[in-house]
């Protein structure tokens, strides 16, 4: 391979499916990854990555000489973040597919999936193929509805 080749991530592709639609925090995050690959390369592993954003807005009346006027803050953070193994690593060839079933414990430690006009958590995760030398492989962004 070229040094232009090492530039750009492998001709693969990595999808997430879920078992279920909506899940708990009191149980793991369960589904399979479907893999397959154009190319012929090393993945170093397959991974879950996990990401949990919190969104706040608060509105007050400050008095500006003589007038009130409303004064709003927002503010995003990132409650939590982790990348889950689910498969080592392993060389793929050109025609490989393969479906990987996986099961991801979730934090208990972390509010569910929440939505008001003032406060949302959203809950994010994609797939991974892990490629050393080469940017990763990963699946579209998506997000997980968690409940308590």
């Amino acid at each position: 391979m070229g040094f232009l080749g090492k530039l750009k991530a492998p001709n693969a592709s990595i999808a997430v499916l879920l078992d279920k639609g909506t899940s708990s925090l009191r149980e793991p995050l369960q589904g399979k990854l479907d893999v397959s690959s154009s190319e012929e390369f090393d993945a170093t592993e397959m991974r879950i990555e996990i990401w949990v954003t919190e969104w706040t807005k608060a509105t007050e009346q400050k008095k500006v000489g003589q007038q009130t006027v409303p004064v709003t803050a927002e503010q995003k953070s990132t409650l939590h973040q982790s990348k889950n193994t689910v498969a080592g690593g392993r060389h793929l060839t050109s025609g490989f597919r393969e479906s990987i079933p996986f099961s991801v414990s979730l934090p208990s430690n972390v509010p569910p999936t929440y939505r008001s006009q003032n406060a949302r958590n959203t809950w994010m995760m994609k797939g991974v193929i892990g490629v050393k030398g080469r940017p990763d492989v990963t699946s579209h962004d998506m997000e997980v509805v968690i409940t308590y």
